[in-house]
């Protein structure tokens, strides 16, 4: 019964996940940059709390690699800030378009 698993059929949760490299340019980059972690090193600790304290709620979850140009480059085609909110939407994008069979969400371009 769906009511006794109250998470089935809940879309999952995509988790932007970063390479060292990539948590680098993500804080040369960002807008927001004041609202980030200050090193790698925190910023991993608090995203792997944070995705097993899902997991361990039933949630599914997803870690999704981001590609720093790319994001940046789908935030200024529109017109948008580099910052968590577009970071969001862009990674529920990249998600909801693996589920379709398509790995890239729409980039300029495309």
């Amino acid at each position: 019964m769906l009511r006794d698993r109250p998470n089935v059929g809940q879309a999952p949760i995509g988790f932007a996940w970063y390479t060292r490299e990539t948590w680098e340019r993500l804080r040369e980059s960002a807008d927001d940059r004041e609202a980030l972690d200050d090193t790698f090193e925190e910023w991993e600790r608090q995203a792997v709390g944070a995705f097993r304290e899902l997991e361990s709620i039933g949630r599914s979850v997803r870690k999704v690699p981001v590609d720093i140009d790319a994001v940046v480059a789908w935030c200024r085609k529109r017109g948008r800030r580099f910052d968590s909110a577009a970071r969001s939407e862009y990674v529920a994008q990249l998600l909801r378009r693996s589920a379709d069979g398509r790995t890239q969400p729409d980039h300029p371009g495309q």
